[in-house]
C-alpha cells in the first residue's frame, strides 16, 4: 500500500494537475500548431494560385530562351559536322518541323556537304508574341545575323528575322514551324560583332 502510494503522488508530482490536465494541454498545443500550419498552407496557396502573373512570367522566360537557343541551332552548321548539326537541328524541332526534318536530312546533309560552308548565328533580340499555358503553344519574334563562307568564297552575312511557332515538349520549349517576317537582306563580309555594354 505504502508502495503504490508513493508510486502515485510521484506521478502527480510530475504532471502536476493530473493526467486530464496534461492531455487537455496537449491537445490545445496541438490545435493550435494545426491552427498555424493550416493558416500558412492556406496563406501560399491563395498566393499561389491567384499570383498567376508569375508563373506567367516564369513560361514567357522560359520560352523566349528555348527560342534563341533553337534559333541558332537551325541557323548555326559546318559542313565538316554536318550530321552532328542535323541532329542538333532535330533536337530544336518539334512537330511538323520535325517531321520535315527527319523525312529530308539525307537530302540536306548532300547539299550541305557539297557547299562545304560554315554558318554561325548570333541572335540580336526576340520577343514572346503570345503565350497559350493551357495548349502549351507560344509565338516567338526572334532577330538573327548569319554569317556563312564556304571554303571558296568570301564570307557574307545575312539579317533575318523569323517567326517561330512554339511547342511545350515536357520540360522544353521546341520549333514547330518557323516562317521569315519581312524581308531578308545580304551584305558582304562578316556580320557585326556584339556591341560591348557601355
Amino acid at each position: 500500500m505504502t508502495s503504490s502510494a508513493t508510486t502515485r503522488t510521484g506521478v502527480e508530482r510530475t504532471f502536476p494537475g493530473g493526467p486530464l490536465r496534461t492531455a487537455t494541454l496537449v491537445v490545445a498545443v496541438l490545435a493550435v500548431v494545426a491552427f498555424a500550419a493550416a493558416g500558412w498552407f492556406g496563406v501560399s496557396w491563395a498566393w499561389a494560385a491567384h499570383d498567376k502573373s508569375l508563373v506567367l512570367g516564369m513560361d514567357r522566360d522560359a520560352v523566349l530562351r528555348d527560342a534563341q537557343r533553337a534559333t541558332l541551332n537551325l541557323n548555326t552548321l559546318d559542313y565538316r559536322r554536318v550530321q552532328e548539326g542535323l541532329t542538333l537541328w532535330e533536337q530544336s524541332a518539334a512537330g511538323s518541323l520535325l517531321t520535315q526534318l527527319r523525312a529530308n536530312r539525307n537530302t540536306y546533309a548532300r547539299a550541305i556537304n557539297a557547299s562545304t560552308t560554315i554558318s554561325i548565328a548570333r541572335v540580336l533580340d526576340a520577343a514572346v508574341a503570345s503565350l497559350d499555358e493551357r495548349s502549351g503553344t507560344a509565338q516567338v519574334f526572334v532577330a538573327v545575323d548569319v554569317t556563312s563562307q564556304s571554303e571558296q568564297g568570301d564570307p557574307g552575312c545575312a539579317h533575318r528575322r523569323v517567326r517561330l511557332e512554339m511547342i511545350r515538349t515536357g520540360d522544353t520549349w521546341k520549333v514547330g514551324t518557323l516562317a521569315p517576317v519581312g524581308d531578308a537582306y545580304s551584305e558582304p563580309g562578316p556580320c557585326p560583332p556584339a556591341s560591348s555594354p557601355k
